[in-house]
C-alpha cells in the first residue's frame, strides 16, 4: 500500500508578492500539482501533518478563500478514490475552528483531527498527534509559575505517555505515527528547541511505530524510520535552500520523495565590484527568471550615491524576477565622523531615527526602530 505524506501548507493571503493574492495562487498551483502526482502514484491514502493554514486568527472572507483551497484539494484526491487523514498543526497557524468547518462538511473519505486519536486503514493502524496547545498548558495549576524547562519537560512527558497510551491502543501492524511537533533528532538543532521551550518527541515516544511521519519543520528529512515531509511550496527566503515537496510510502517497503516544482527564492550577495558591472551595464543574471529576489550589497558611499535603487529593481523585473522583495545595502563609510544633524539637542528616539537613515534602512524599519526605542524609554523612566 502506497501513502503520501504531506504538510505545512499553509494556504494564506498576504505573503510578501506581486499582490495579496499572488503566492497564494503559487501554493494552490502546488497543492494541485501534488495531488495531481499522488493520484498517478497509485496511493491509497494521504497523511496531512499539519499547519494547512498560513494564519489562525483572520477576518471570515479571508478565512473562507483559504478554507475553501483546503476543501477544493482534499475533494480533488478523495474524486480519485483516495482517503485522506489530516491533523491539525501549530495552534498560532490552525485554527481549531477551521478544521472543525472542514469536518461539518462530510467529505467522505476525509478524517480530521484536532486531538489525539487513533485510525485505522487497511489493517494499518495510525496514531495522530495534532499540534500542541503550549499555551493552554501554562494556564493548568499544575504549570503556573514554574520555570520554562520545567513546563518544557512536563510538555515532553505527556507526548510520549500519550503516544504510548495510544500505541497501546492500536489494533493492527503495522503502526504509524503521525505527528505534528519536533523530533529531538531533527536536523533542525535540539539546542534550540529547548532554548524556546518547545515540547519535543524523543526517541522513546517513537518505539513500537514502524513508521513516524512529521509535519512542523519545513526542512525535509529522515533520520532511520522518522520523516519530515517539509513544506510542499517555499514560503519565504528561510527556504531559499530547501528542497520543497513531500514522501511517498509503501508500507512494508521502500520511501520516495517527490519533489516539487516551488517557487524559487534568490538572494543575490553584491560586492563593490558587482554593484561596478551593474553600473556599467553588464546584464542580470538568469537567475532572478521567476524568482522573489532580494539584493544584498557592500560598497563606498560614492557607489551607492550613483547606483539608483528604482532602476535596479525595474531592471531585475525586467530580467524576469516575480517579486523584488528587498534591496538592502551596507555602506562603507568613508567618514567616521559623527553627523552633523545628530547632536546632543536631539533627543534618542531622533537620534536612532538620522542614524537609520544613514544607513540606509527602510522607512518601515526606521518607524518600527523609533516605535521600539520610545517603548524602552518610557519602561526605564517608569
Amino acid at each position: 500500500m502506497k501513502i503520501a505524506h504531506i504538510g505545512d501548507i499553509h494556504w494564506g493571503l498576504n505573503y510578501p508578492g506581486p499582490t495579496p493574492q499572488s503566492r497564494f495562487n503559487d501554493i494552490c498551483t502546488i497543492m494541485n500539482w501534488s495531488a495531481d502526482r499522488i493520484i498517478e502514484e497509485g496511493c491509497e491514502l494521504v497523511l496531512m501533518a499539519g499547519d494547512a493554514f498560513k494564519d489562525a486568527r483572520v477576518f471570515i472572507d479571508r478565512a473562507s478563500i483559504e478554507i475553501k483551497a483546503f476543501a477544493d484539494w482534499l475533494r480533488r484526491l478523495t474524486s480519485a478514490g483516495i482517503d485522506v487523514i489530516v491533523i491539525s498543526g501549530t495552534p498560532s497557524h490552525d485554527a481549531v475552528a477551521a478544521y472543525e468547518i472542514i469536518k461539518e462538511m462530510l467529505i467522505l473519505g476525509v478524517k480530521i483531527h484536532t486531538v489525539p486519536a487513533v485510525e485505522t486503514f487497511n489493517n494499518v493502524s495510525i496514531v495522530c498527534l495534532p499540534g500542541m496547545n503550549r499555551s493552554g498548558i501554562l494556564t493548568e495549576e499544575e504549570c503556573r509559575g514554574l520555570a520554562p524547562h520545567v513546563v518544557h519537560q512536563i510538555m515532553t512527558d505527556r507526548i510520549t505517555e500519550t503516544c504510548q497510551s495510544l500505541r497501546n491502543l492500536c489494533g493492527y501492524e503495522p503502526r504509524i505515527l503521525m505527528g505534528h511537533l519536533t523530533f529531538d533528532m531533527a536536523e533542525k538543532g535540539f539546542e534550540d528547541v529547548l532554548m524556546q521551550h518547545e515540547p519535543v518527541l524523543t526517541r522513546e515516544a517513537t518505539e513500537g511505530f514502524d513508521l513516524v511521519l512529521l509535519g512542523h519543520i519545513h526542512r525535509p528529512q529522515r533520520n532511520e524510520n522518522v520523516f519530515y515531509c517539509g513544506s510542499p511550496e517555499r514560503l519565504s527566503f528561510n527556504d531559499e535552500h530547501i528542497t520543497p515537496g513531500f514522501w511517498i510510502h509503501e508500507v512494508g517497503g521502500s520511501s520516495r520523495f517527490i519533489e516539487t516544482p516551488a517557487r524559487q527564492f534568490y538572494t543575490a550577495q553584491w560586492n563593490e565590484r558587482d554593484v561596478e558591472r551593474y553600473l556599467d551595464g553588464n546584464n542580470l543574471s538568469f537567475v532572478f527568471d521567476g524568482a522573489i529576489t532580494r539584493i544584498h550589497y557592500t560598497c563606498s558611499e560614492e557607489l551607492n550615491r550613483r547606483l539608483n535603487r528604482k532602476a535596479l529593481e525595474k531592471d531585475l523585473y525586467d530580467a524576469g524576477a516575480f517579486f523584488v522583495q528587498e534591496i538592502k545595502a551596507d555602506i562603507q563609510r568613508t567618514d567616521r565622523a559623527r553627523d552633523q544633524e545628530v547632536t546632543e539637542s536631539l533627543g534618542p528616539v531622533e537620534t536612532v531615527g538620522k542614524w537609520a537613515v544613514n544607513q540606509n534602512i527602510a522607512q518601515s524599519e526606521i518607524e518600527a526602530l523609533q516605535r521600539m526605542t520610545a517603548s524602552l524609554i518610557e519602561e526605564v523612566s517608569a
